[in-house]
């Protein structure tokens, strides 16, 4: 597949550099590795991933737990409006 994106100046100054330093042999690896790199950096490791699910698990035999309910997504949608509306940043986390 082919994509073609208009990068700004500082970004393929940037990729002409990792090329010349010989870092990469093509802009396109240059790329592709700092999107693998990227999609890497948002995983959960497996060992993390346990320790959440195992939380989880204990927090709701604790009954710990809030409904999922049509109320509750009217209010994180109120929320998450009024946050947008003060200007602020969405932690990755959440975005993904």
């Amino acid at each position: 597949m082919t994509v073609t994106i208009a990068l700004p100046d500082h970004i393929q100054s940037w990729i002409d550099q990792q090329i010349e330093a010989g870092h990469f042999a093509t802009e396109e690896q240059v790329i592709v590795t700092a999107l693998e790199r990227m999609a890497d950096d948002r995983r959960i490791p497996p060992e993390l991933l346990d320790e959440i699910l195992a939380e989880a698990i204990a927090e709701a035999d604790r009954g710990d737990t809030v409904p999922f309910t049509e109320d509750l997504m009217k209010r994180l949608s109120r929320e998450a409006e009024e946050n947008m509306r003060r200007g602020h940043q969405v932690p990755d986390d959440v975005k993904y």
